[in-house]
C-alpha cells in the first residue's frame, strides 16, 4: 500500500493530508503549530494521523511541505547576516529603491529597512554595458579587502549583484569562484543565476532575499529532514513553490526566495483542479487562515501568474501564484484606536495565547466574534478534540470593545465581523472588479479554517453567483500540495520589437533554457520526453514603463506568429486599462517553464441521492444570530450527509476543521465531489 503525505505549516494549525492510493480516500488532521521549532508540530502531526489510519511512517511513499520559513524570516528580520557586493557606484540602490513614496501624504513615513545594512554593502570595479559586452574585467585589487571585511563582519552569506550582469554575468561568476574559494562555508548567491532580468532595484532585492533566507531555509530543511528519518520516513521532502509547483528540499534550499508563497499557493491548485471537474470556470479563491486570507482570481479554469510582488516591503521577482493577502483572519484582534471607533487586525493571536475562546488570549477576535454569533459549537472544535468557551469570549468582547463603545457584546461581535467582511470584500474587489471583471459571473470558493463561516455573507454582499466549500476546507491548501507537478522557472531578458526580432533571435533564448531545464530536471529523474513545457513574455508598447505577462510559444518557426503575440497582448491591455495604443509592441522578460508530471492525489465523483437529508445526519438545533436576532438553526453533520442531500437555512453544516453558515433564504445543496454549494432561493 502506498500513502502520500502533505503538510501546510500555518499561524496557528499544522495541516496534515494523506492520499491513500489503494482506495483513492483523502484523510486529513491537524496539529498546533510550534512556532519555536516547527517540525515538533510537523513530527505531532505525522504520528497523529498514522496512528489515525493504523498505519507506521515507514508507509509514507511521498512527503510534500508547504512552508512559512521564507516569509516568516524576512517579515520578521530573522535571516542570515548578509553581505551584498555591487558595482562602484552603485552602493545605495537598496536605500534608493524606486521613485514610488512610501507614503503620498505622510512626509515623514519611512521605506522598510533593507535586510542588509548599508555598512555591509560593498563595491569593486567592475562594469558590463545593456548589450552584454565588458567594458572593465572585475579588478583584483578591490576585491581582496572586501575578503578581509567578510570574514571580520563573520558574514553568513553574501549576494552578488553587478549592473547589466543580465545580459552578461561573466564578472559575477569570477567573483562567485574568488568567495569560494576563499569562504568556502559562506553561502553566497548572483544575480545572473537569481535572476537575469532587468531592472537592477528588483533585481538586486530579489538576490539580497534569497542569500539573506538562504541558511535559515537550508538549515530548517535539513533538520526536517533529520527529523523525517527519526521517525521513519523514508520518502524524500519536496518544497510547495510559491508557483503552486514543487521541487526538491535541496533546490529548494538553493532557491530559497521561490518558497516565501508557498503555502496559499497548495489551496489555489486545488481550487483551479475542483473548478474544472465541477465546470466552473470562473472562481475566485479565499482561504482565510488564522492570521490573514489570502485571495486570488481564477478565469477560464486558470490562475494568473505574476513576477511583480513584494514581500516585507520588498520586490520578490519569481514567478509565483497571483494572490491578494489582506491582513484578517480567525486571530485578527478586535481593538479600538484612538477615534474610539472599532479596528480589526492586522496584529494576530497567533497559535499561542490565541483567540480568547482558547482559554489563553485576553484580545477578543475574530473567531471570537464568530463564537458569540453562535456560529461555532464549543464541543465540536476539531471535531472535540479541543474544547472552547463561549464565555472567555464574551469576557474578552465585553472588557476591550463593548464596554468601552457601550455597545452590547452582540453588536461588540456584530461589528467586528461586519468590519472583517468588509476588508474581505474590499480585497476580493481588487483583484476583481478593479481589474475589469464582473463579480456576477464568478462563484466563491472559500477554504482554511474560516472561510466557510465567511462565505455566504461576502457572497450577498459582493452578488457572486454561489459559494463553493470543497470537502475539508479546513486542510484545502495541504490537499492542493498532493496535486502539485514538479516544477522548474527561467528567465531571460531580450528587448525586442515583435515586427524587428527574427525566429533565431526568440528561439535561441528559450533554447538555452530549455537546456537549463533539462539539467535541474534530470537531478530529479526525469528525461525530456516525460517533461511539459510552457512559455510566457512580459510586453509593453514602447516607451511604457512597465509590461503584461502574455502566454507565447517557445520555438517560432513564422515571423507572423509574432503578430498573434502582439494582439493577444493588446487583448490583455484592453482588458486591464481599457485602450490600446497605435504603436510598437515590445517582448522584454522570456519566460520558460518545465513541469514534470508526478503520481497526485485524485478528486472522487459519487453518484447522486435523494434530496431528502439522512436524519442520522441531523444533529440538533442551536440559537445562531442572523439579521438582527438569535434564530433557532438546524444543526447537520457534513459526514453525513451524501451528494445530491439538500437543506435550507438557517443552519449550520459542521465536520472536522470547519464549519459552514448557510443563513435564511438561502439553499445548500452536496454534489457530487461533496462540495457544499450555497445559493440565494428564488
Amino acid at each position: 500500500m502506498s500513502y502520500r503525505l502533505s503538510v501546510d505549516v500555518g499561524g496557528t494549525f499544522t495541516d496534515i493530508v494523506v492520499f491513500d492510493d489503494s482506495s483513492k480516500t483523502v484523510h486529513t488532521t491537524k496539529a498546533h503549530s510550534t512556532p519555536k521549532d516547527y517540525s515538533l508540530g510537523i513530527q505531532e502531526g505525522i504520528k497523529k494521523i498514522c496512528k489515525q489510519l493504523g498505519i507506521t511512517p515507514h508507509d509514507i511513499s511521498y512527503f510534500i511541505h508547504g512552508t512559512t520559513v521564507a516569509t516568516n524570516a524576512l517579515l520578521e528580520r530573522k535571516g542570515a547576516k548578509t553581505a551584498l557586493i555591487t558595482t562602484k557606484g552603485f552602493r545605495d540602490i537598496l536605500e534608493i529603491a524606486t521613485q514610488k513614496r512610501p507614503s503620498l501624504y505622510n512626509f515623514w513615513d519611512k521605506r522598510p529597512t533593507p535586510p542588509i545594512p548599508r555598512h555591509l554593502v560593498f563595491e569593486v570595479d567592475e562594469r558590463s554595458l545593456f548589450d552584454g559586452s565588458v567594458m572593465q574585467e572585475l579588478n583584483m585589487d578591490s576585491v581582496l579587502p572586501i575578503i578581509d571585511k567578510l570574514k571580520k563582519y563573520q558574514i553568513e552569506s553574501v549576494a552578488v549583484g553587478f549592473i547589466h550582469s543580465y545580459a552578461n554575468g561573466q564578472n559575477e561568476k569570477k567573483m562567485k569562484e574568488i568567495i569560494q574559494r576563499e569562504l568556502p562555508d559562506v553561502h553566497i548567491c548572483i544575480s545572473s543565476e537569481v535572476l537575469p532580468e532587468i531592472r537592477e532595484y528588483e533585481r538586486f532585492c530579489t538576490t539580497t532575499v534569497n542569500a539573506y533566507l538562504m541558511p535559515r531555509v537550508k538549515d530548517y530543511i535539513n533538520h526536517l529532514d533529520l527529523q523525517r528519518k527519526d521517525i521513519g520516513i523514508g520518502a524524500e521532502v519536496h518544497i510547495m513553490q510559491s508557483n503552486g509547483g514543487i521541487m526538491s528540499a535541496y533546490a529548494a534550499a538553493e532557491r530559497s526566495v521561490h518558497t516565501v508563497f508557498s503555502g496559499p499557493a497548495g489551496g489555489v491548485l486545488a481550487s483551479m483542479y475542483m473548478a474544472r471537474l465541477i465546470d466552473e470556470k470562473n472562481v475566485i479563491t479565499i482561504d482565510i487562515g488564522g492570521t490573514s486570507s489570502d485571495l486570488a482570481l481564477i478565469e477560464n479554469y486558470e490562475v494568473a501568474f505574476t513576477s511583480a510582488a513584494e514581500l516585507g516591503g520588498f520586490p520578490v521577482k519569481v514567478p509565483m501564484v497571483e494572490m491578494h493577502t489582506i491582513g484578517a483572519g480567525g486571530g485578527s484582534i478586535a481593538w479600538i484606536d484612538e477615534g474610539g471607533g472599532i479596528r480589526v487586525g492586522p496584529q494576530s493571536a497567533g497559535a499561542y495565547p490565541g483567540p480568547a475562546c482558547y482559554g489563553y488570549g485576553k484580545n477578543p477576535t475574530v473567531t471570537d466574534g464568530n463564537m458569540i454569533m453562535g456560529y461555532l459549537n464549543p464541543k465540536n472544535f476539531l471535531g472535540g478534540e479541543m474544547e472552547i468557551s463561549r464565555e472567555k469570549s464574551e469576557q474578552a468582547m465585553k472588557e476591550k470593545i463593548a464596554g468601552p463603545t457601550g455597545m452590547s457584546v452582540i453588536e461588540a461581535a456584530t461589528g467586528v465581523l461586519h468590519l472583517v467582511n468588509a476588508n474581505m470584500c474590499g480585497g476580493i474587489n481588487v483583484i476583481s472588479t478593479q481589474k475589469g471583471y464582473d463579480l456576477r459571473e464568478f462563484s466563491l470558493m472559500a477554504f482554511g479554517g474560516g472561510g466557510s463561516l465567511h462565505a455566504a455573507a461576502l457572497a450577498d454582499e459582493l452578488n457572486l453567483k454561489e459559494v463553493i466549500v470543497p470537502l475539508s476546507p479546513g486542510n484545502f491548501s495541504a490537499v492542493g500540495c498532493q496535486l502539485a507537478k514538479i516544477r522548474y522557472d527561467y528567465v531571460r531578458t531580450i528587448v525586442a520589437h515583435t515586427d524587428e526580432i527574427t525566429p533565431e533571435q526568440y528561439n535561441k533564448v528559450f533554447s538555452d533554457m530549455k537546456n537549463d531545464a533539462l539539467i535541474d530536471l534530470s537531478s530529479e529523474g526525469f528525461d525530456e520526453g516525460s517533461l511539459i513545457f510552457a512559455a510566457t513574455s512580459d510586453m509593453r508598447y514602447a516607451g511604457q514603463a512597465w509590461e503584461l505577462g502574455v502566454s507565447v510559444p517557445y520555438i517560432v518557426d513564422d515571423p507572423a506568429v509574432f503578430k498573434k503575440c502582439k494582439d493577444d497582448f493588446e487583448a490583455i491591455h484592453k482588458r486591464m486599462y481599457g485602450y490600446t495604443l497605435n504603436d510598437k509592441v515590445v517582448f522584454v522578460n522570456l519566460r520558460f517553464a518545465a513541469f514534470a508530471v508526478v503520481p497526485a492525489l485524485e478528486f472522487v465523483a459519487y453518484p447522486l441521492g435523494e434530496k431528502q437529508v439522512k436524519p442520522e445526519a441531523i444533529k440538533g438545533e442551536r440559537s445562531i444570530f442572523f439579521d438582527g436576532s438569535y434564530v433557532m438553526s438546524t444543526i447537520y453533520s457534513r459526514e453525513m450527509m451524501h451528494p445530491g442531500a439538500e437543506i435550507e437555512g438557517p443552519a449550520m453544516i459542521e465536520e472536522y476543521a470547519a464549519s459552514t453558515v448557510v443563513p435564511p433564504n438561502h439553499i445548500a445543496i452536496i454534489d457530487a465531489y461533496k462540495n457544499i454549494i450555497i445559493k440565494k432561493k428564488d
